[in-house]
């Protein structure tokens, strides 16, 4: 949930400036979750992009260029695998610019995205700064200039009336550059500014409901339910899957996250849309479920597994049975006796075998167990399938363990 400071500040900014109030807190959501200050309390969020110091520090010198690459600090192209590598945590990332700065501060300042809307600091003296370094230490420990900075760069990049109407997949281009779709930077524009529209439509008091009804517990659980989130049994019975819920929803709508079905949250709830899956989700496969831990998709492998097993005794030994009936195995013993040399190998297993194949019955059972393991074939396929569709239709939002 975004600091009262932090949605105040954006608020005030975007009404001064025309700019939609929800579009605004959408794309400073996106960014930073609204977070304006790493670990410190002071320094602007940022994130360090390796392939631009590289691109900043040629401008000045070949040699100062090799130093940030020597130290690990600078890369000629993005890079999925490297560009972000050691930049997990805020103590990493301020520990990282400090060795950026060691060698050459005002270009590691401008290879990095500052503030609440991340401005990249090579756009310094675009914005009216004289330096990256100068916009870093305004925007440091000041809110009111991270968003002022960022509202500049939307009128400088003629971003303001895309935004204003909501033109998602423009807006993603302009501000977040031609490969915005892979992170599905302009759904998720979408989905943050339906839900600041709706929150900035709720009313300000935030007063416990009284106590429901088992008729309205049930109510409230079928539209939780109906919105994408998992609530349990629809029972009438506010149990650990529904208050899960109720937080899910809060978090997810930036409601103060209580697990109460306050008067906010069910004024919310009302015009709430469905929680729609990102695109990561609907292009999932079983092995990235198995890869990221899915115990549903471990208990339909073993399932899978003990299937194999079944079918793989079954049709050994009530194949091996049938044939000792027909009397095929004497002839194919002859054979292999022939072929192989190996006659008293095969006569101490057929020795050991024999009473088992000679059984009519325990044909038919052999038979059984291979059925069972067709069987367990198709139900641990069934148990993969579902928990995908679930997976990729939202059903299951959260941990892919579910």
């Amino acid at each position: 949930m975004f600091p009262a400071s932090v949605v105040s500040a954006i608020i005030g900014a975007a009404e001064r400036s025309g700019i939609d109030r929800a579009a605004l807190l959408a794309l400073v959501e996106v960014e930073t979750r609204g977070v304006p200050f790493e670990q410190d309390g002071r320094t602007p969020a940022f994130l360090y992009e390796r392939h631009v110091a590289w691109r900043e520090a040629g401008k000045k010198s070949k040699r100062l260029q090799a130093a940030f690459a020597a130290a690990g600090l600078a890369i000629p192209k993005w890079s999925k695998t490297t560009q972000y590598k050691d930049e997990g945590n805020s103590a990493s990332r301020l520990a990282l610019m400090r060795r950026a700065c060691a060698i050459d501060e005002e270009v590691a300042r401008r290879s990095a995205s500052w503030g609440l809307g991340q401005t990249m600091g090579f756009l310094a003296e675009e914005i009216g700064f004289a330096s990256a370094c100068e916009m870093v230490d305004h925007m440091s420990g000041n809110i009111a200039v991270q968003v002022e900075a960022t509202i500049e760069e939307l009128k400088r990049r003629h971003i303001i009336d895309p935004l204003n109407h909501q033109q998602w997949a423009t807006v993603a281009r302009l501000y977040n550059g031609a490969g915005y779709a892979a992170n599905n930077y302009d759904g998720k524009l979408a989905d943050a500014f339906k839900r600041w529209s709706r929150k900035l439509a709720l009313p300000v008091d935030d007063h416990p409901a009284p106590g429901l009804s088992i008729a309205q517990i049930k109510d409230m659980q079928s539209a939780l339910k109906v919105r994408g989130y998992r609530v349990g049994l629809i029972d009438g019975d506010i149990g650990p899957d529904t208050v899960g819920a109720i937080a899910a929803f809060q978090t997810h709508e930036g409601l103060p996250v209580s697990a109460r079905f306050d008067d906010a949250t069910r004024a919310a709830l009302a015009i709430a849309e469905p929680r729609a899956p990102g695109r990561d989700r609907a292009a999932a496969t079983a092995d990235d479920l198995r890869a990221a831990g899915s115990k549903t998709i471990k208990a339909a492998d073993r399932i899978n597994l003990l299937g194999s097993v079944k079918v793989g005794l079954g049709t050994l030994f009530g194949g091996a049975a049938a044939a000792e009936k027909c009397g095929l195995l004497g002839t194919a013993q002859d054979g292999i006796d022939k072929a192989n040399q190996v006659k008293g190998l095969w006569d101490g297993f057929h020795d050991l075998v024999a009473p088992v194949l000679g059984d009519s019955g325990l044909v038919v059972a052999f038979a059984v167990i291979a059925a069972a393991g067709v069987a367990c074939w198709w139900l641990a396929g069934q148990v993969t399938a579902q928990r995908l569709a679930d997976h990729r239709s939202g059903a299951h939002l959260g941990p892919a363990e579910a």
